[in-house]
């Protein structure tokens, strides 16, 4: 699967749960919310629940390459963030550090390119700016997908990804939390009452469903 191919055939086909007449987002975005509250309900630990959330975040990208999406845009630590303790932050860093050694080799199987969007690395841990450099540029080649990690901020220029068709936010929470504001003008917004871990892959198919319904003028 290359770009050129998805740019140039953008149904649906590759996810044959999907009709194949449907047409594909290029790029999803997502605010991965409720992993803390999801750990706390079903483990006591809000810490095993971005466990969880990580492991469903590799899902979501083989689930989103199958379908044919372009470009997947992960919003997994915001700058309010940092104001939580510092045992949790930690954990969350090591966490991101896992997901990026986990996603690697998949990375250079799969043809994934995988970016960090972060708005001042210097706040990261260097073990973990040593694993973002190190990801980047062995993946900086592949083409057929492309998965972003934002941590920490708003961008405004994230490295010349088309802007997103669709906005996921889970938790059932109504708000976009500063994410990627200058592009999301006109993607469509979805916002799932389930936790970020709950998500599956049928999730993913009714969201592409509910995106062909949608009628998107681009304010014509």
């Amino acid at each position: 699967m290359t770009a050129d191919a998805i740019s140039s055939n953008n149904n649906c086909a590759a996810m044959p749960e999907v009709e194949n007449d449907l047409k594909c987002p290029r790029h999803i975005t997502v605010i991965i919310d409720g992993n803390r509250r999801y750990g706390k309900n079903k483990y006591g630990s809000g810490t095993r629940g971005h466990t969880d959330g990580t492991k469903t975040v590799m899902n979501f990208t083989e689930w989103c390459i199958d379908a044919g999406v372009e470009a997947l845009t992960v919003f997994a630590f915001s700058t309010e963030n940092w104001k939580r303790e510092k045992a949790e932050i930690d954990a969350l860093m090591k966490l991101v550090d896992g997901f990026i050694h986990d996603i690697l080799g998949e990375a250079l199987t799969r043809n994934i390119r995988v970016r960090v969007l972060a708005s001042d690395s210097r706040k990261l841990p260097a073990f973990l700016v040593k694993s973002i450099k190190d990801v980047e540029a062995k993946t900086r080649y592949s083409l057929a997908v492309r998965l972003n990690n934002s941590i920490s901020g708003i961008c405004q220029k994230p490295f010349g990804l088309p802007d997103p068709d669709i906005m996921i936010r889970t938790s059932g929470e109504l708000r976009i939390s500063n994410f990627l504001l200058f592009q999301i003008a006109y993607a469509e917004l979805i916002f799932m009452d389930k936790f970020w871990p709950e998500v599956t892959r049928e999730d993913l198919q009714d969201i592409i469903v509910e995106f062909n319904r949608r009628k998107r003028r681009f304010g014509k």
